[in-house]
């Protein structure tokens, strides 16, 4: 009986970890899960095809309808997804990511718990539908960065384009917001987040 008692207390002991995985099964399942968010871009608005602007203004309606008023709070992405990997190498040299899992451990006078993970930051601003292209605008800047800082034709070019999508989004918003009131909302129309890239 207490040698069972003991086993059973050893095993608990031993540490466990996640199922090991590739880095590119990891960043391919960020990725998988993004495009699973069914997010819509705000990206270069001047530039967009019918389907991306029909995207748009079906997302802004689903968020309307949803909120029930014609400048609702929407989500953004604002900047870039980045992830933070834990792993080690293998015999083989190559890099093994573990798995995100948190495995409790139990002994005699040990820690109850160890936890093995990876970070993913997000960057999401929440902003009234009127200032959506305020917002997209500020990522953009920010995006061009050093672009920006020079004097000379790039500068003005980029500065000009950011302009542009500025003015272009800007009169897409307000013509949907003119438009709410005569809006018949669809029942069940699921609202996506935005985000400032281009495409995911």
């Amino acid at each position: 009986m207490l040698a069972t008692f003991f086993l059973t207390l050893c095993a608990g002991c031993s540490v466990g970890s996640g199922t090991p995985t590739t880095i590119s099964a990891a960043i391919a399942g960020v990725q998988a899960d993004l495009t699973k968010a069914g997010v819509v871009s705000t990206s270069h608005a001047a530039e967009w095809s019918a389907d991306q602007a029909a995207r748009f203004e079906a997302n802004v309606r689903a968020l309307q309808c949803a909120q029930h008023t014609s400048d609702p709070v929407v989500a953004m992405i604002s900047g870039p997804v980045t992830m933070n990997l834990t792993g080690s190498f293998t015999q083989s040299g190559s890099f093994s990511v573990s798995s995100l899992t948190t495995i409790p451990v139990f002994g005699i006078g040990a820690d109850a718990s160890r936890t093995h993970g990876q970070g993913l930051s997000l960057p999401v601003q929440f902003v009234p539908l009127g200032s959506l292209a305020d917002a997209e605008m500020a990522r953009e800047v920010e995006y061009a960065g050093a672009l920006l800082a020079q004097n000379d034709e790039v500068r003005h070019a980029e500065g000009d384009r950011i302009q542009k999508d500025r003015r272009e989004l800007t009169q897409n918003i307000l013509e949907l917001v003119a438009a709410f009131q005569s809006l018949k909302c669809p029942k069940g129309k699921k609202a996506l987040p935005f985000t400032g890239m281009r495409n995911i």
